[in-house]
């Protein structure tokens, strides 16, 4: 004998929505098109009425179950009221919701995975240089403006030769610190302005926010409204943010970009940087800012075979009162530096990246080496 196409449990659950509906008001079946119990019936249990059909006459002859119109009147009898059902409100429902957030979780893990590592093609041939940017603060008064444009006409002006913002362009006050507006020449709007001419006076590779640039931003960052308006060529972001870059040779260069590294130590400036190739990434160059001190370390690894170089950029923010305050050292002895990328050596971790720690004399080698390269000659061995 074969087992019965309708369990008892499903036979029940039939039947009980059959007499949710009589008791809803509904008659068991329609006259002249009106809707009936057995249709509301078939339509909550995602089935036709032909099957609710089929399921009743199985549920009486199988398990002696079937709708009781009496019963479902007694019930609606010992409610002193019903509600009439309202129409859908639009909201979503819980499968919906899942539905969509698969969608948007997908979309979010393709984008986390790929900005993990950014993929930029570099379209010069030959040497070319990173120029890192200290922290500016360009609406401090400490702000040193005649060393600021110097060194952006120097990287402006200087063919091959990208540039990379640490963060902290502006001081931006927050909370109890807004009180230090007081001893400030700059306004807040007058700060936008001047940081988007520096925004706007070089092709910035890369702009990196500090933590004085996510302040104030509940609302939104202006300053990343302008980044779009400006349609910059380069990336902007929060939290560090690793490059390659491709050269038009077949070389990579591995970059790494925060506007501070954890660790440190009293002993080195750029300890942070040793410690992220420790324990995270090993990249050619290492970028970061915010401690307005200066340290540049190299780090040799036999795995992979490479030179990391680390540099920790200064600040064109002079006379810091809370450097006074707190009795800091002043270890401001580069607010910019650099490093050249030779293509010609990319086989050589020694010579592939070198380090300076003036625009101007990275300029100056720059514009030799590829003086060199246009005449087809390689660096003396």
């Amino acid at each position: 004998m074969s087992a019965p196409t309708l369990t008892e449990d499903e036979a029940r659950r039939t039947i009980e929505v059959i007499e949710e509906c009589l008791a809803e008001g509904l008659p068991l079946t329609g006259v002249g098109g009106e809707p009936s119990a057995r249709q509301e019936a078939a339509r909550r249990l995602g089935i036709t009425p032909p099957s609710l059909r089929h399921r009743i006459s199985q549920a009486d002859s199988l398990y002696n179950l079937r709708p009781d119109p009496e019963a479902a009147v007694k019930r609606r009898m010992a409610e002193p009221f019903t509600f009439d059902a309202l129409p859908d409100d639009g909201e979503p429902s819980a499968e919906d919701l899942i539905a969509a957030l698969s969608v948007r979780h997908a979309k979010r893990k393709a984008f986390h995975d790929a900005a993990k590592l950014r993929q930029v093609r570099i379209n010069l041939g030959g040497p070319i240089a990173v120029a890192g940017f200290g922290d500016p603060h360009v609406d401090d008064k400490g702000c040193a403006w005649g060393d600021l444009e110097r060194d952006v006409r120097i990287c402006r002006d200087t063919p091959g030769m990208l540039a990379v913002d640490v963060g902290d362009n502006s001081n931006n006050w927050v909370g109890r610190l807004m009180r230090l507006y007081a001893d400030q020449e700059v306004t807040p709007k007058q700060s936008l302005q001047l940081i988007e001419w520096l925004m706007c006076a070089l092709p910035w590779l890369h702009w990196e926010d500090g933590n004085h640039d996510a302040w104030n931003t509940e609302k939104g960052d202006p300053v990343a409204i302008m980044h779009k308006m400006h349609k910059r060529l380069g990336s902007m972001n929060v939290g560090g943010t690793r490059l390659q870059l491709n050269l038009p040779v077949g070389a990579s260069v591995f970059m790494h970009v925060r506007h501070d590294f954890p660790g440190g130590s009293q002993f080195n400036p750029a300890h942070a940087m040793v410690r992220e190739t420790l324990f995270g990434f090993r990249d050619h160059i290492m970028m970061c800012g915010h401690r307005h001190h200066t340290g540049y370390i190299p780090v040799w690894h036999n795995d992979p075979r490479r030179l990391c170089h680390g540099f920790r950029l200064g600040t064109y923010k002079d006379m810091d009162h809370y450097a006074a305050e707190k009795g800091f050292q002043d270890g401001n002895w580069a607010r910019s530096m650099a490093a050249v990328i030779d293509p010609d050596h990319a086989h050589d971790p020694v010579r592939f990246v070198k380090a300076f720690f003036s625009l101007e004399e990275a300029a100056e080698y720059l514009t030799w080496r590829r003086h060199k390269w246009e005449l087809g000659y390689s660096s003396p061995g």
